[in-house]
């Protein structure tokens, strides 16, 4: 009887550390989907950030000189833009060297500064698209008081 109470404890045990080490496995390409999914969303905003930085010249050339340097202060942020696509290119490197060496919480990590970089972004991209409708209300106000002042 206590063979069997042993042999079944010793089993159990067997099969609770192979689910341990299944899971531990099936965590780590997981993660790593979820990490390069972060990094791809957040390439693909940094570049839309970059773009809509690059339309902003067009639409500040028209104001006048006060309008233009409050909205030339948006410029300084292309640099940032570019930092953080390097930044992003050296975090993918480091991935792809360590990726089956590094621990769940590195993993785990990684995953959390993406996401909170992607956070911060998104409220940068939204700041732009508020100066691009300033920019724009701006322009279109110009316009009409050129054309007021005409007639």
């Amino acid at each position: 009887m206590i063979y069997a109470i042993g042999t079944i404890v010793a089993a159990a045990l067997i099969l609770a550390g192979l689910w341990l080490r299944e899971r531990k496995l099936r965590r780590r390409p997981l993660l790593l989907a979820e990490i390069m999914d972060e990094a791809d969303a957040l390439e693909t905003e940094l570049h839309e950030c970059r773009a809509r930085l690059r339309e902003i010249p067009a639409l500040v050339a028209t104001l006048p000189p006060s309008a233009q340097l409050s909205a030339r202060a948006t410029l300084v942020a292309e640099p940032q833009v570019q930092a953080a696509l390097r930044d992003l290119l050296a975090h993918r490197l480091w991935l792809k060297e360590n990726a089956a060496t590094a621990r769940i919480p590195e993993l785990e990590s990684a995953r959390a500064a993406l996401a909170t970089a992607k956070a911060a972004l998104a409220a940068q991209l939204e700041r732009l698209a508020e100066v691009r409708t300033e920019l724009t209300a701006a322009r279109a106000a110009q316009t009409v008081r050129a054309a007021d002042a005409q007639s």
